[in-house]
């Protein structure tokens, strides 16, 4: 790998990363429900009124440790670099959060918003990924149990979706008494970000990593 395939890696992450943050957050925003990566801390946020940024860090860390739990022969030291880069996303979605406002009074618009974000979250969690430098843990997670049940990452984006779509009902049905957060935008999410980072990966995967000078397999 030369300077300038180096180079193009690391951009590409760190858009990534950028392009991840957005697509969490403007899920936040369509009123229709958060998108299942971060409907956890989001009721654990809204129930006990903390900060999202600092609970979905918290999140991130635990999903590293469920790597170590599921494939703990092929985790490092480097599998442990997810936790500060997840402070960095998870800053990422502080600032989107707080400038980010859409007027969603309409269902055409709230629609369009989710459309987008679930657009934006697949790009930006495969990109992560693909780079294969530090992934969103909890991409990295899903990608981990896609492995583990010998299918491909879009795969496992769908179940682990599922895991913190029922995990988060069953949070806010113990502590409120309801459903928080969850809605039609999450069980939509649910279907399809798993494909969409799936078509993505068909589609650019093998560009993206010659581009920089990752070996394709």
């Amino acid at each position: 790998m030369n300077k300038k395939q180096y180079a193009v890696r690391c951009a590409l992450y760190l858009l990534g990363v950028i392009v991840l943050a957005l697509g969490i957050v403007l899920n936040t925003k369509t009123q229709l429900g958060v998108s299942p990566i971060i409907s956890i801390p989001n009721n654990i946020a809204v129930i006990w009124n903390w900060n999202l940024g600092a609970v979905t860090f918290l999140f991130y860390t635990l999903c590293v440790g469920m790597e170590f739990l599921l494939a703990y022969k092929k985790c490092s030291v480097f599998t442990l670099l997810q936790i500060p880069m997840s402070l960095v996303t998870s800053c990422f979605i502080n600032f989107f959060n707080q400038r980010l406002n859409f007027d969603t009074s309409t269902y055409t618009m709230r629609f369009l918003v989710l459309a987008a974000a679930i657009v934006i979250t697949g790009i930006g969690a495969a990109t992560m990924v693909n780079m294969q430098m530090i992934p969103n843990p909890a991409d990295a997670l899903a990608n981990v149990i896609g492995q583990k049940i010998h299918r491909d990452m879009g795969f496992g984006k769908n179940v682990f979706d599922i895991s913190c779509f029922t995990i988060s009902c069953i949070i806010g049905l113990l502590f409120v008494h309801r459903i928080v957060g969850i809605g039609a935008g999450t069980v939509i999410a649910v279907i399809l970000t798993g494909r969409v980072i799936a078509l993505f990966n068909r589609l650019f995967k093998k560009n993206m990593q010659r581009a920089a000078g990752i070996a394709v397999s």
